[in-house]
């Protein structure tokens, strides 16, 4: 995703209120301590002998931190706000890979962090969210001496490794690499997005936790098929009603237990494939035990292990990654959810108000729906490129939502 993210985008933001004016002084020494605790951030790259791509982090560390005024001139709306941050050029040659931007909301604060996605992934971004709010407020959280920067390879528990080093690698690694070729990079290119923010509050979260709960079901499968059942009736008269849902999934549980809080990608993608004309109830069986099927015996983080040493000896890593293409994209929607963030109501006297993300910059033609739970209230996003040809019908999508969302409301007693 480094390497891609010369070319367009491949970040991804959240948008959180605070009930305080912001220091931005102050913001800056945090964000230079935080570098301790998540190099990565502010890290760059460097190709060195045999590895070819070292993270590298300097002291001090570099920091976009900045003060949106014409946000609040314009007073751009909360989706617009965002957008004008999280497709950012990041250089992976330079550094950092990730900013923060802010402007005045009333007697509060918006913030807008944005992460490079070959950094961090939704999880990381909320460890690190939350430590800076705690250190922004003047609660210290521990830092290390001296910064870090793991990898998924070498922070992998024992046995885990173990294991996957026994497992045939796959015939694309057998294949020698292509000889370097010159290439000339592409423009930086931002598609215009079409973003729509959606809020359930907690007595509707609760709602549809107990919906999921009668049903013997997670939140996560059972409101993806509430929305994966409502794209088939968009799509489904004229492509059929099997239709195909995207979902990351978390490798932390696979991590030792040190480094699951630190900056890393440490996420993998399944698909599944659901008959749509299946009651929700059972397309979200489908969706549950689609991603289960997908992960047993560890086959989710195992082609990704494989990754751990693709570059090494490769004369030009930049070329051969450029040599592959963007990956078809053959389902609906990705839909990632984060579950319930580490983020808390407050911090000293700091009031946290709202939170959205991860808010994904959906390039190549896909569409994410971002979601996240937060103090008891569910708040989601989704995000496509207004050129794609299924656009209109992503917009009906969004009326879907918003209408899924005030029939669990009614259903309060």
């Amino acid at each position: 995703m480094l390497f891609f993210g010369r070319q367009y985008p491949l970040n991804f933001a959240f948008l959180m209120r605070i009930d305080k004016a912001f220091d931005e002084a102050r913001a800056r020494t945090v964000l230079e301590s935080l570098a301790k605790r998540h190099p990565a951030l502010f890290a760059h790259q460097e190709y060195t002998e045999g590895k070819q791509m070292d993270m590298v982090s300097e002291e001090p560390a570099p920091v976009l931190l900045s003060h949106d005024t014409a946000a609040e001139s314009a007073s751009l709306s909360r989706e617009a706000f965002m957008l004008s941050h999280m497709s950012r050029k990041f250089d992976p040659f330079t550094g950092p890979l990730f900013s923060l931007d802010w402007r005045k909301a009333g007697q509060g604060t918006e913030l807008c962090f944005v992460f490079q996605h070959g950094v961090a992934d939704g999880i990381a971004a909320t460890w690190i969210i939350h430590d800076f709010l705690r250190l922004y407020s003047g609660v210290t959280p521990s830092l290390p001496a001296c910064a870090e920067m793991p990898v998924l390879y070498d922070v992998l528990l024992d046995e885990v490794r173990d294991e996957l080093l026994t497992r045939p690698e796959p015939d694309w690694k057998k294949e020698e690499p292509p000889a370097p070729e010159p290439f000339d990079m592409p423009p930086y290119t931002v598609p215009d997005f079409y973003l729509r923010l959606f809020t359930l509050e907690s007595d509707g979260t609760s709602r549809l936790a107990a919906m999921a709960r009668e049903a013997g079901l997670t939140v996560n499968s059972y409101l993806g098929a509430l929305i994966l059942k409502a794209a088939a009736d968009i799509f489904g008269p004229d492509e059929g009603y099997e239709r195909t849902i995207q979902c990351p999934v978390d490798f932390r549980q696979y991590l030792k237990e040190d480094y699951r809080t630190l900056a890393g990608t440490y996420n993998g993608i399944v698909k599944v494939k659901v008959d749509c004309t299946l009651p929700v109830e059972e397309m979200a069986l489908r969706i549950r035990d689609g991603i289960r099927e997908s992960r047993a015996g560890m086959k989710d983080v195992e082609e990704y292990f494989h990754f751990r040493d693709s570059f090494d000896d490769v004369p030009d890593p930049e070329s051969l990654m450029m040599s592959f293409g963007p990956d078809p994209i053959d389902y609906d929607f990705s839909f990632s959810n984060l579950g319930r963030t580490i983020v808390t109501a407050s911090y000293n006297d700091l009031d946290v108000r709202e939170f959205f993300g991860p808010v994904f910059t959906a390039v190549n033609g896909e569409t994410v729906i971002g979601l996240n739970t937060t103090n008891g209230v569910l708040r989601m996003s989704l995000i496509f490129d207004k050129s794609i040809e299924k656009a209109d019908k992503f917009r009906v999508l969004g009326d879907k939502i918003e209408e899924i969302f005030s029939e669990i409301v009614q259903q309060i007693s």
